[in-house]
């Protein structure tokens, strides 16, 4: 039986994050995955749906070149060709995580692994032949899926956000089950490419989880993008329609209606990839979301053995699985590492950008804070201005005794980069004051979180306060 320092299930973000670490820490990693590695975010996730993005913001600029005295002869979108660009994306930076893997002396073997016992993990390559590997500690990374979406009906066109990105044909139109962070994400995609696009929510409005005020900004360019929302809706049948389309009956505030689509997109539905482990030989619990419970060091119930990322069912997001597979690593070679969930960004790759971190307005008064807000829109940022993209707000809540920033919501131009920012001065406890005080450079979209921070109270210098 061959012996190993630390063996990773899963070469995911948490996976691959949490190999490397092992090995500078002086450790032999072996990891363990069945596909490329990289994860759903690389592979099926994050990177190809923020490419295509890119290319749905370009063909926007394309379309407004005009206004910057620049002429273009016809601007068109070649499907095929801007998902052959997407998986370019995707294979070179597959292939930079092999090369970093290779560099760090970390073992790669393609194949599966399950529990024989809470030390041993039965290797089972994609050639069939099988090994026994005994782990003085195992990390379980083996992330989250798609549901089976079969029952719905419909057939290969209703369709997971896997096969979304892989579709060989622009859809004409296009029904989003599922209003959140990837099924809006999704919508505005299409349906900046052309596609007539529809969402159905269950909740009483789309992308719940963001502030009310950010979203209705959003709401708004959806309108202007012609994608239609049903909120308070419900999925009740699919079926073929008569033209080639799908039929698709839902129930939205009460009241039943009917819409045609060529495909259906189940955009939310995911479950933890645990089947085949045979955790049950191990002992490993799981948590009431179906994934592997952890405590904050990232230990399951079982020692020696830990789990991190999107398996655990819990923040299934790509920083918070890199920073989770750090943490697991640093225990499994004996640190006593934490993970600090206080300040954890959350991103909607649409046209405009949505990111936020921190306590919604909403939530921050539900929880008894006295908060006063500052804003500051894109249309005075002169940085958006140049860019020809105005639309947009930065939102900063503050604890009106203490000062602290409870939360920071963008939406506009760079907001997934500017979050960071405000991740950080959260995590570091600094203060609008703080921010105000800090020379940002001209002209800048930063300049526009310095100026919501200095109309927190009132002393914003390019916009007129609307703060009670």
């Amino acid at each position: 039986m061959e012996e190993r320092d630390v063996v990773i299930i899963g070469g995911g973000p948490a996976g691959y994050a949490a190999a490397i670490r092992v090995s500078q820490l002086g450790g032999k990693a072996t990891l363990i995955e069945n596909g490329n590695v990289g994860g759903t975010c690389l592979n099926h996730g994050c990177i190809p749906t923020r490419s295509l993005a890119r290319a749905a913001e370009l063909f926007d600029m394309g379309k407004d070149a005009n206004d910057y005295g620049i002429a273009y002869d016809g601007i068109s979108v070649n499907f095929a060709k801007m998902m052959a660009r997407k998986d370019t994306v995707v294979k070179t930076l597959v292939a930079g995580v092999k090369l970093l893997l290779g560099a760090n002396k970390v073992e790669l073997i393609e194949g599966t692994g399950r529990f024989l016992t809470d030390s041993q993990i039965e290797v089972e390559a994609k050639d069939k032949t099988k090994k026994t590997l005994k782990a003085r500690r195992v990390i379980i990374a083996s992330g989250s899926r798609c549901k089976d979406i079969s029952a719905h009906g419909g057939g290969e066109r209703v369709i997971n956000t896997t096969q979304a990105l892989g579709l060989t044909e622009l859809p004409k139109s296009l029904l989003v089950v599922g209003g959140g962070f990837i099924g809006v994400t999704l919508a505005t995609i299409f349906s900046k490419l052309g596609a007539a696009v529809s969402i159905a929510e269950e909740s009483s409005r789309i992308l719940p989880q963001i502030d009310g005020e950010v979203t209705a900004i959003l709401e708004k360019e959806l309108k202007g993008n012609r994608i239609k929302t049903y909120t308070d809706a419900r999925l009740m049948a699919i079926k073929d329609g008569d033209d080639g389309d799908l039929r698709v009956d839902i129930e939205a505030k009460g009241q039943p209606v009917t819409v045609s689509a060529r495909y259906v997109l189940m955009a939310e539905a995911r479950e933890a990839n645990i089947d085949g482990l045979d955790l049950d030989k191990a002992g490993v619990q799981t948590s009431g979301k179906g994934g592997i419970a952890v405590n904050a060091k990232m230990e399951t119930n079982v020692s020696g053995i830990l789990a991190a990322g999107d398996v655990t069912m819990e923040h299934m997001w790509t920083p918070v699985a890199y920073v989770e597979g750090i943490t697991a690593a640093d225990n499994a070679m004996g640190l006593n590492k934490e993970v600090d969930y206080s300040a954890v960004p959350h991103w909607v790759s649409t046209v405009p950008e949505i990111s936020c971190v921190g306590m919604t307005e909403e939530e921050a008064v539900g929880k008894g804070y006295t908060v006063n807000v500052g804003r500051f829109p894109f249309a005075a940022n002169g940085m958006a201005t140049i860019l020809g993209q105005r639309t947009g707000v930065v939102k900063i809540v503050v604890d009106q005794r203490y000062q602290q920033i409870l939360g920071v919501h963008i939406v506009g131009p760079g907001a997934t980069d500017l979050i960071a920012g405000a991740a950080l001065a959260m995590r570091l406890d600094v203060t609008p004051e703080d921010i105000g005080a800090t020379l940002h450079a001209h002209p800048s979209l930063s300049e526009a979180v310095w100026e919501a921070a200095r109309d927190v109270t009132g002393e914003a210098i390019h916009y007129l306060t609307q703060r009670k």
